[in-house]
């Protein structure tokens, strides 16, 4: 009888735990996850991010080709009285900062010609939708709205659509938390 009653409690355990299993792997509130965090949204983005890879409608692209893609011939407008070239700036890194209290940064590592190279940092302001499954970014008097893809306490995937002309193209960044 007392055999019994163990495998009784051991079959309850095993049920209960797949159970639990199941409904963490079906609740994941982010595409790429995680699964289950006991971290708060806000303690897992608070910190400063690198860029490691950015994509366009799928493809892998050059931080540096960037400025084409999304300036096309305005930049070259824009710089033409400056005396270089916005073409051939180089971009040697780009960091985002998000502080608990909804402020932040962004930050360029750039190389420009005949001036060299410098950080190049804007102050931002950042804060969740209700869900939390996007975060709204205010970078120079712009918001741009990034749907959340992936947020642990190490990465970060931020996606952007845009349709212009018809013409819609998505962008995504991963970022890794610095240590």
């Amino acid at each position: 009888m007392k055999a019994n009653f163990i495998s009784k409690r051991i079959v309850l355990i095993f049920t209960v735990l797949v159970l639990m299993g199941m409904g963490f792997n079906s609740c994941k509130k982010y595409e790429e996850g995680p699964s289950f965090t006991l971290l708060t949204a806000t303690n897992r983005i608070t910190g400063t991010w690198e860029l490691k890879e950015t994509s366009l409608n799928g493809a892998v692209i050059n931080i540096n080709d960037i400025i084409g893609i999304f300036m096309g011939s305005m930049a070259a407008d824009s710089t033409a009285d400056m005396g270089f070239d916005l073409g051939n700036l180089s971009i040697n890194g780009v960091k985002m900062k998000f502080d608990k209290d909804g402020t932040g940064s962004f930050i360029a590592s750039v190389t420009v010609p005949v001036l060299g190279s410098y950080d190049m940092t804007e102050s931002t302001t950042w804060k969740f939708d209700d869900k939390k499954d996007n975060v709204d970014i205010i970078l120079m008097e712009e918001t741009m709205s990034f749907e959340i893809l992936r947020l642990t306490n190490k990465e970060l995937w931020l996606s952007m659509s845009e349709t212009i002309n018809n013409e819609t193209s998505t962008s995504i960044m991963k970022l890794e938390k610095e240590k």
